[in-house]
Formats: C-alpha cells, sequence, structure tokens
C-alpha cells in the first residue's frame, strides 16, 4: 500500500489515517473530539472563524485564538490524523496543514511534525 494520503478508498472522512505513525505520545483515542473540543479556547466562540479562507482576518483572528489555548496540540493533531480538509486546527489553517500531511504520509512521526509546525506558528507570531 502507497503511504500517501487518501490512498485507500476504504479510509474516509471521520476516520483515522492508518499512514500516519502517532508514535507513542499520542492514540487515535486521545484524539477522539469528544474528549477534548470542549477544553477549547473556541468551544464557545462561533464556528465561522475557523471556516474562512487561509488569509481572511477572521482566520487570522481564529488563529490567534489558538495561541494560548490547552488542547491546541491535541487539536492539531486530530485534524492531521483525520485528514481535515477545511478549518484553521490548532492554529493552523488548512493550506499549511498539507505539507504537514505530506511529512507524515513520508514516515515522519505526528509529535516530531506537531512539534515543528507549532514552533513556525509560535515563531511567526512572536
Amino acid at each position: 500500500m502507497s503511504r500517501t494520503p487518501r490512498s485507500n478508498p476504504d479510509v474516509g472522512y471521520g476516520r483515522a489515517m492508518p499512514w500516519i505513525d502517532l508514535g507513542p505520545e499520542l492514540s487515535v483515542r486521545e484524539l477522539d473530539a469528544s474528549r477534548w473540543q470542549a477544553q477549547g479556547s473556541c468551544a464557545c466562540s462561533s464556528s465561522w472563524l475557523w471556516f474562512e479562507d487561509a488569509n481572511s482576518p477572521k482566520t487570522r483572528r481564529a488563529e490567534t485564538i489558538c495561541e494560548t489555548c490547552p488542547v491546541r496540540r491535541t487539536c492539531l493533531a486530530a485534524s492531521l490524523v483525520y485528514a481535515e480538509e477545511f478549518g484553521v486546527w490548532g492554529g493552523v489553517p488548512a493550506c499549511k496543514r498539507r505539507p504537514l500531511l505530506l511529512r507524515l504520509a513520508s514516515g515522519e512521526l505526528l509529535g516530531t511534525v506537531l512539534d515543528d509546525a507549532l514552533e513556525q506558528q509560535d515563531s511567526k507570531v512572536a
């Protein structure tokens, strides 16, 4: 089987991508949205912030809200593991998650990709 995103037609929306190496840090069970989403800084916000174009003021506002979110890392991890195609997750819009998915498809550990992505986002803000 190829290690590329969406290479298996039996793997669809709402299912973890089997080609992602979660490493020892996370499990699919931990990434289940019902376990962490209520703790997010966005839990009481309107969903429209998270589903705008990548460079819109609303998206930048969503990214700002994500900066101090206590579940930011888990949120970004879940978006990658479940290959979310839209929205801002963990402060990273969909267009910026695509390269992260390619890194995961090449065999990099999820934790390494998360560390790099969050460090880049944090340095962009600083």
